[in-house]
């Protein structure tokens, strides 16, 4: 584990124990509440370090425009991680390390102990282990409030990626209080002995519902996807004069099943003021058969 994740867990330690001796916990419209003024704040924090990059800046965090810089924001994929819909978030602008690392500290460790205060005190949002209709909730289920906390981590193995000569100097966000979170980042990302990580191996950890093309046939049925998003101030404005990129990733044609209902989970960030939307020719899903039962 690196120091800056050593660094997380024992101030995470201190504030839990903080409140040692009490039983509290937030209610769920209280938790909900107060983790949505949190990724807010990530939010405003997100903006206002984009706004001071200089140009040469901007430059390589777009890859010389070929990206937008509002594709770079992270509080949309921040909030799918609280709802364990994704184990882990990567942070990693373009291979830039030298952003990266102004940006965990500026933006994301600040954003990171307003969550975990909360994280601390949050109680279960699910009391029975069944649903109302009698279906077992699953361990990942898109539900709020549950009890996490969230690190913080430098990549600093020998880790190669089909797509990434190295990882090193990169960071992964997850969460110690979800087993699936905590074991697939110790095992993949924060491995010392692994030096190569296979593309559906990242998408696992990402939880992306799609595969990367192996064959030329592959190479023919590609949809991109992207997730849009719009988060409401405090006020019930947008905060934003347009729709950002949440997340993006590809699908092949016979992934597009479970890409139905990957969209239909992830629709839960709603709860978060954050209203989605999906960026892709729809028509090849809202044919499908309902995937819920």
């Amino acid at each position: 584990m690196s120091a800056e994740a050593q660094t997380s867990n024992g101030a995470a330690a201190k504030s839990s124990g903080s409140n040692s001796g009490t039983s509290t916990h937030l209610s769920e419209v209280d938790a909900i509440r107060r983790t949505t003024r949190a990724l807010r704040q990530l939010y405003h924090r997100e903006k206002q370090w984009m706004a001071g990059r200089t140009a040469d800046q901007v430059s390589r965090l777009t890859q010389q425009g070929q990206l937008r810089l509002d594709e770079q924001l992270h509080y949309g994929e921040m909030a799918f991680m609280l709802l364990r819909l994704k184990p882990c978030v990567i942070i990693d602008y373009a291979g830039d390390r030298d952003q990266v690392a102004d940006y965990v500290a500026s933006v994301l460790r600040p954003s990171l102990r307003d969550l975990n205060a909360l994280g601390g005190l949050a109680g279960e949002a699910v009391v029975a282990a069944e649903s109302p209709g009698g279906v077992a909730v699953e361990p990942n289920a898109p539900l709020y409030p549950r009890p996490f906390h969230l690190v913080c981590a430098r990549i600093d193995g020998p880790l190669e990626s089909p797509e990434i000569p190295s990882w090193a100097g990169a960071y992964v966000v997850y969460d110690t209080r979800w087993p699936l979170s905590d074991k697939w980042v110790n095992d993949n990302l924060l491995n010392s002995e692994k030096s190569s990580i296979t593309e559906d191996e990242l998408a696992a950890g990402l939880d992306y519902p799609g595969s990367i093309p192996k064959t030329p046939a592959d190479m023919g049925s590609i949809v991109p996807v992207s997730y849009l998003g719009r988060m409401k101030s405090e006020s019930g404005e947008w905060m934003g004069d347009r729709w950002e990129c949440l997340t993006s990733f590809i699908v092949l044609h016979h992934q597009l099943p479970q890409m139905a209902l990957h969209r239909i989970r992830y629709q839960a960030v709603k709860m978060f003021d954050i209203e989605m939307e999906v960026n892709m020719d729809t028509s090849l899903i809202d044919d499908l058969p309902n995937p819920l039962p």
